[in-house]
């Protein structure tokens, strides 16, 4: 089954080439004879009831992440479920991630977001199945979020309830990694483990209060890299939630650079393979924004 895997990094400018303004409050900035605009002008692409709990967010970085994530939800469905962008509705209210309300033959069509860091990320069918349901997450995470000098005992006692010995285990043993010292490359196998975990709950779509115990992943290809990895899997312990399904996992794992990794977990019993070690697509401003309309005020 085709997937569609889009990352967004939030660093980049938008400038003015990239979009029509759609209120005139621009920022001049010495880009190489660009204009940057502001980010917050694209709020005017996105339902009011989007936009408003968008506008309550402080920080820049969040307001960006949480920006691009929606947008991508839309250009998302816009490139591969032909919809219009502007008729495009969700309800934030009764799960762990967006749900289509219209067009409602959208409804059924299984899709997941991620940010952390620099990065947005998104999974999502490119085709709507009618037979097995495909359960899809995907978790991104930061290496850097630690705090600077943290030994990675500190950093990890907060999690001891969440993982199993043998993965506590997996991340004590990780040895020093050319000039990296011992304690990163044990934070990053830690980070790997929580995106593997957190894009399972995704999948789920169950509530925080999950036993991340139960389910545990054993690794094979000890170090990633930028080419996604699928040979690691997933093993269900006592006691076994009834929601969690123990056949037809596959998961996919990379790096998107130097400082942050992603996983994508997927669940379905059809005989063909959901995840392909496909590379993920890295989009630009005018490629996420090409079907974008504004909404009305």
């Amino acid at each position: 089954m085709p997937l569609a895997r889009w990352a967004f990094n939030i660093r980049q400018p938008l400038l003015l080439e990239n979009i029509e303004p759609l209120v005139t409050s621009l920022t001049d900035d010495d880009n190489h004879g660009r204009i940057i605009v502001p980010v917050s002008n694209l709020l005017n692409y996105l339902p009011k009831v989007e936009s408003d709990t968008i506008r309550q967010l402080h920080l820049e970085d969040d307001m960006r992440r949480a920006l691009v994530a929606r947008l991508m939800i839309h250009a998302f469905f816009t490139a591969h479920h032909h919809c219009q962008w502007e008729d495009l509705v969700f309800d934030d209210s009764e799960s762990t991630r967006p749900v289509v309300l219209s067009p409602e033959y959208l409804k059924n069509v299984s899709f997941n977001i991620s940010y952390h860091g620099d990065w947005v990320i998104l999974v999502g069918e490119t085709e709507s199945t009618s037979g097995s349901p495909v359960l899809l997450g995907v978790d991104v995470m930061d290496f850097q979020e630690q705090v600077p000098g943290e030994s990675f005992e500190s950093f990890s006692s907060c999690f001891q309830d969440q993982f199993t010995e043998k993965e506590i285990t997996f991340m004590a043993e990780a040895s020093a990694e050319g000039t990296q010292p011992c304690t990163e490359t044990q934070l990053k196998r830690f980070y790997r483990l929580w995106c593997l975990k957190e894009s399972t709950i995704k999948a789920l779509d169950v509530r925080p209060d999950f036993d991340l115990k139960t389910i545990e992943f054993v690794i094979h290809d000890e170090e990633e890299t930028e080419k996604p990895i699928l040979s690691t899997v997933i093993e269900v312990h006592e006691p076994k939630p009834e929601q969690l399904p123990e056949e037809g996992w596959a998961f996919e794992e990379a790096l998107l650079d130097a400082d942050h990794c992603y996983a994508i977990a997927a669940q379905s019993l059809m005989e063909k393979a959901i995840l392909d070690g496909s590379e993920i697509r890295r989009f630009d401003w005018k490629e996420l924004l090409k079907d974008a309309v504004p909404y009305p005020a």
